[in-house]
């Protein structure tokens, strides 16, 4: 009897004691394979993420740099969703490649957003218009012709836009043409709110490309265009740089202003992500930024991080490479 006690004592001291040895081997396994993980995904991590150029990383610097032609950035700027840090950042980005920047147009007693209608054009060789024989295409007049007016002075042909004034078609001076048109991604009728009123009203908008053709200048450089159209611009730039990119190639200069907030009917985020997406994609067909400035207008700011932001406007003057004199 005592030595079946006995027995059956060191039986379930042996099972007791193998279970423990089980237990360690398979806590050492255990820790091995998650020490090893780690590792794993540690290289992973550096080799994907920060050696490959392939692969979206938010990193300003890494965000900054203006690819010449063929340059291609290190993030995937077709699919990211970008903080509002990193998207205030990039808008505002400019590059000092125009030494010779002047201002036209621009009247300083408008109520809500201080200087109004003024636009910088750069006037150094190879990008600047050429008096006499420059092209303006200025679309979003609002009734304030203060910069076309003074590009008419400077010497340039302008056409002037805006289908929301109740002016018809007319030639405003001598170099002036006025039409009662708006700028889309698509040629069709659209409703927009008129110029000084509460009330909208059906607006015919053409593309890009129809409004060169209705001027007769398709095939034209264009010397400068102006773009301040209430966030139309958005179609205006899905247009041209995924469907008429040789229009785009032919334009010296851009000055237009960005809505990213204050006009959306659709959700900010969305917005914002389309904006980031467009800019990017102007820059590396070779559009060099030098000039980015918010638009402060009275009540509307927004604040994160300690930093306050235009929640309406900014405008924007890219100049284009391929006119740049090396």
């Amino acid at each position: 009897m005592k030595e079946s006690k006995s027995s059956s004592s060191h039986q379930r001291l042996f099972v007791r004691l193998k279970t423990r040895l089980q237990f360690d081997n398979d806590f050492k396994l255990m820790a091995v394979l998650t020490v090893a993980s780690l590792v794993l995904s540690t290289i992973l991590i550096y080799k994907y993420c920060i050696k490959d150029p392939n692969v979206t990383v938010l990193n300003l610097k890494g965000l900054q740099p203006i690819p010449g032609d063929g340059g291609k950035y290190i993030v995937d700027y077709e699919n990211i969703q970008p903080s509002w840090t990193d998207f205030y950042a990039y808008i505002r980005e400019t590059v000092d490649a125009c030494r010779n920047v002047k201002q036209f147009g621009g009247q300083d007693n408008h109520f809500i957003v201080g200087t109004d209608g003024n636009y910088k054009v750069c006037l150094d060789e190879g990008v600047a218009p050429t008096p006499g024989s420059c092209t303006v295409l200025s679309f979003g007049i609002n009734n304030e012709w203060s910069f076309d007016d003074a590009m008419e002075e400077y010497g340039c042909d302008v056409y002037s836009f805006d289908p929301t004034m109740s002016d018809p078609e007319h030639i405003r001076g001598k170099r002036v043409h006025f039409y009662p048109l708006g700028l889309g991604g698509v040629t069709q009728e659209v409703d927009i709110l008129l110029s000084k009123s509460i009330f909208s009203a059906k607006c015919q908008v053409l593309t890009y490309r129809d409004i060169l053709a209705k001027i007769g200048k398709t095939n034209s450089v264009i010397d400068y265009l102006k773009v301040d159209i209430e966030g139309f611009e958005i179609d205006f730039l899905e247009n041209v740089l995924y469907d008429d990119q040789e229009l785009l190639f032919r334009i010296k200069q851009i000055g237009m202003e960005l809505h990213p907030t204050v006009f959306a009917s659709e959700n900010t985020s969305v917005r914002k992500q389309k904006y980031w997406r467009l800019v990017h994609k102007l820059r590396s067909l070779g559009f060099t930024p030098i000039f980015g400035e918010p638009i402060p207008v009275w009540l509307l700011s927004y604040t994160y991080d300690g930093k306050t932001e235009s929640l309406c406007c900014y405008e924007i003057v890219w100049i284009n490479n391929r006119f740049v004199k090396k």
